[in-house]
């Protein structure tokens, strides 16, 4: 339960929300009680049962993280990230690289609840108050996953995934596809039940949410079923989308639409509606499609994207105009798709990125990201309620050191804090009213045991690679160490 006293913030800089935006707040107060903020302004003249000097810190809402897979980063996407030529720098585990049919993906060695506290750990220590977490498994893993989320004390957006087919090895290493419509429909009937189960669980701080894994690997009536669920249950349906290069063409190539155009036919697009990456579109330079005005179709609907940059940066390829879909109306969010789960990273390479590729360097701005990282979030889950500080708003809310080397002086918070900052200057992160890091410690985790824990998990995804993997050779032969052993 959150805690019950009125509790103040003093002193430093508070970036506040008033009229529609963040708003510069020097010397403020902030007080919550509760799990609510209940004033936020230059004084403050009331009761508070305790006080946090703030002199010296920045101030801001929890980070919002609307794409994340919390159960699979302690390690394994840094060597799988590596990926094969074969898939074309797409994400090499969204190809659910099973060893046969029906034979699970290497990765699946990993302990599961020693990998989802991790996960889970390393959110809280980026200043990350909500999550969107992607994740399959057996109704006993949804479960036991569920579980983990409410001990966390974030808040999370979760339920079993569903998909229509699986990618998988055959023997000779080739990636091939299995299709099983029944078995996608099952996935989204356990999904539906799930979510009847869970959702507002823990203080309503663990929400359901409808889940079809990949756009590629689903058929058009699971994606319909999937949306008509998430419309009669006031939920948003989120689902990776044109993250791969080959899907964008085989619609084309089977509708003689694109994707975005296929989903607006379909009637699967909308406010609801959070598209996992949304990379390869009409557009962008590797589809060579400029027939078609996919963002604009997006923005007419106010469908939100789930912009993970780094991941993509890692493969060698870009999200192609951020700050044309931001014009086109679409919204924007932060993903974290890689360990660790920086979203101050995420927002810096963003920007970067961003400018980069429109060689104009007036676009992806500090604030547009920080904006993507906060208020995007949350709009993106149809709340008005995190994402900012303001009374009536959830207290998530993150302290961060900003009185040292790192920063040195500050004359634009936001651009210091998107471009010079880094995790370890968090020092508080408190959501839903409770504190969850302070003094920069870890209050619900023992951090040692995590990282120990973390550790013994992927080394039995190591060990046990020859066994599970379809060449049958251990993990160095398949992604070589940067290094040769002395």
């Amino acid at each position: 339960m959150a805690e019950p006293q009125r509790s103040l913030i003093k002193g430093g800089t508070i970036i506040a929300y008033r009229d529609g935006a963040h708003r510069l707040l020097e010397d403020g107060v902030l007080v919550f009680e509760g799990d609510r903020i209940v004033h936020v302004g230059p004084n403050y003249d009331g009761v508070a049962h305790r006080t946090i000097d703030a002199a010296g810190k920045l101030v801001i809402p929890g980070f919002v993280s609307t794409h994340a897979h919390v159960n699979v980063h302690e390690g394994t996407r840094l060597i799988t990230d590596v990926g094969r030529r074969d898939v074309m720098r797409s994400g090499f585990l969204n190809y659910t690289p099973n060893n046969g049919i029906n034979g699970p993906p290497y990765v699946a060695a990993s302990l599961p609840d020693e990998t989802t506290r991790f996960g889970f750990a390393q959110l809280i220590r980026n200043g990350i108050t909500t999550v969107m977490a992607f994740g399959g498994g057996s109704p006993a893993a949804a479960r036991a996953f569920a579980e983990h989320a409410g001990a966390s004390g974030i808040r999370v957006y979760y339920a079993p995934q569903a998909n229509s087919a699986v990618n998988y090895f055959d023997d000779d290493g080739r990636m091939r596809e299995h299709w099983d419509e029944s078995n996608g429909l099952a996935e989204l009937d356990r999904q539906e039940a799930f979510i009847e189960e869970n959702h507002e669980r823990f203080d309503g701080r663990f929400q359901g949410i409808a889940v079809v894994r990949n756009y590629a690997l689903a058929t058009l009536d699971l994606l319909r079923r999937a949306k008509a669920m998430a419309d009669r249950r006031g939920l948003v349906l989120t689902t990776h989308f044109c993250e791969q290069l080959f899907e964008f063409h085989r619609t084309v190539r089977d509708y003689g639409l694109t994707p975005v155009q296929l989903m607006d036919r379909e009637g699967l697009l909308g406010p609801n509606v959070l598209l996992g990456h949304c990379i390869y579109i009409a557009g962008h330079s590797y589809t060579t499609w400029t027939f078609s005005s996919d963002i604009e179709i997006l923005g007419r609907h106010q469908a939100a994207v789930a912009h993970a940059p780094l991941v993509m940066l890692r493969r060698g390829h870009a999200f192609e105009g951020f700050d044309r879909f931001l014009q086109a109306g679409v919204t924007m969010s932060i993903g974290t798709d890689v360990a660790p789960h920086n979203i101050i990273e995420e927002m810096r390479v963003g920007a970067l990125a961003c400018k980069l590729i429109a060689r104009n360097n007036e676009v992806g701005t500090s604030l547009d990201f920080f904006n993507a990282a906060t208020l995007g979030g949350a709009k993106a889950f149809g709340r008005e309620d995190i994402g900012r500080l303001a009374p009536g708003a959830k207290a998530d809310i993150v302290i961060m050191d900003f009185d040292n080397l790192q920063i040195g002086p500050i004359y634009d918070p936001i651009r210091s804090l998107v471009h010079f900052a880094s995790p370890d200057l968090i020092e508080t992160v408190i959501c839903d009213g409770v504190t969850l890091l302070q003094d920069g410690e870890l209050l619900n985790y023992d951090e040692a045991a995590v990282v120990e824990g973390g550790k013994r998990s992927f080394q039995k995804v190591i060990d046990e690679f020859p066994a599970r993997h379809w060449s049958k050779r251990p993990v160095q032969s398949e992604y070589p160490l940067s290094l040769e052993a002395w």
